[in-house]
């Protein structure tokens, strides 16, 4: 007999997904997109519940509910399926290393993301151009190839940077986190670099994109583990150098200082880009795409929201925004009319969410970036 807990939490998971699908058919972004994480929640509560087999499939489709909420936006304003571009496979890595999964082209462009322009200029000519215009490169003899590194503040739009070159350039995109690779059995971590190197070359084009790499390529000399790490991730790196044209690697960190100096040298991570707070054009943007389509009030402002949110990040404006739409939207399910946002909703929000990110912080960005 099936445990009743299982069975609550099975119904949970099928509601919050109705739900969602429901809301985004409604065009209701915000909504669509708390109840797809809801549901990815629910399912990662029944995958600790499940066999080894099944605990590992609910795992992976939690994974892409997440994605399918962050992009629930572009998707609407796209009008396409929810789940569309987020279809996968799975690929065995082998030798009893982790079976890597190869998602697909991510639907993210450049035109999504606000500002950047120096950053998204530097991407182009380093990474999206040689594979886009190989033969003027070659033409010009311009180098190309080698890794990328974004750096800067949290909540800045790097992960979403990583995904519009894959789109850009329709590479598979392989997302990777720390604890992705790290194994607590000696020599795996080894065996699931080279693992998630050799399905990548694998792929017709891909991208690598290593996240938070200050905790997979840390500075060597004080954990052995981590040197073992680092000398592998070096070592696939100096590999695929020049003889995989089509293999692409990134990486993101919020602590460029903490990554091994030896993963900087040319052909490595040698170019190294600057990803600022978003500057007054770019949170005007960030505001005007949060709100279009909901209801405002005449009171607001976007002028006086850029203001307000100096020094504040992307992620920091995305929460003030569904911060301040929250009561509206209880009111309108309440009442069931449309209760526009209004200028005291943004100043509560705002007045519940302070910068994430200090200048202390953005001091030493900027004393890094100038060597």
């Amino acid at each position: 007999m099936e445990d009743l807990s299982v069975t609550f939490l099975n119904d949970k998971f099928n509601m919050y997904y109705e739900a969602a699908k429901k809301a985004y058919a409604e065009n209701k972004g915000e909504l669509a997109k708390r109840n797809y994480l809801l549901a990815a929640e629910t399912l990662l509560q029944l995958a600790k519940k499940s066999t080894p087999k099944l605990r590992k499939a609910r795992t992976e489709r939690a994974r892409r509910l997440v994605e399918i909420a962050e992009n629930i936006d572009v998707a609407i304003e796209n009008n396409q399926v929810p789940d569309g571009g987020q279809q996968e496979k799975t690929v065995t890595g082998g030798d009893g290393a982790k079976e890597w999964t190869a998602a697909e082209v991510p639907n993210v462009h450049f035109s999504d993301i606000a500002g950047l322009e120096d950053v998204k200029k530097a991407i182009t000519t380093r990474m999206i151009n040689p594979i886009k215009y190989p033969d003027k490169y070659k033409l010009y003899n311009k180098k190309s190839g080698g890794g990328v590194l974004l750096y800067g503040p949290p909540g800045t739009g790097k992960t979403m940077i990583a995904k519009a070159i894959a789109c850009e350039v329709g590479a598979k995109f392989y997302p990777v986190k720390g604890s992705d690779i790290v194994s607590k059995w000696v020599g795996e971590s080894e065996k699931n670099i080279n693992s998630l190197f050799k399905t990548a070359r694998a792929d017709d084009r891909a991208i690598i994109f290593i996240d938070e790499m200050d905790s997979l390529i840390g500075k060597r000399g004080v954990d052995t583990h981590n040197d073992k790490r680092v000398n592998e991730f070096l070592q696939q790196i100096d590999g695929f150098a020049g003889s995989s044209p089509n293999l692409l690697l990134l990486g993101a960190t919020n602590r460029p200082w903490d990554i091994d100096g030896a993963a900087m040298r040319s052909g490595r991570f040698s170019q190294k880009i600057y990803v600022p707070l978003p500057d007054a054009p770019a949170r005007k943007f960030m505001f005007e795409k949060a709100l279009k389509g909901a209801p405002v009030a005449e009171d607001v402002s976007v002028d006086e929201l850029v203001a307000l949110s100096d020094g504040y990040s992307g992620a920091d404006i995305e929460e003030v925004c569904d911060r301040a739409k929250e009561d509206p939207l209880l009111e309108s399910i309440k009442t069931n009319l449309s209760v526009p946002v209004s200028r005291k909703h943004f100043i509560a929000a705002f007045a519940a969410v302070p910068p994430s990110v200090s200048k202390k912080e953005i001091e030493r960005f900027e004393k890094y970036m100038k060597g």
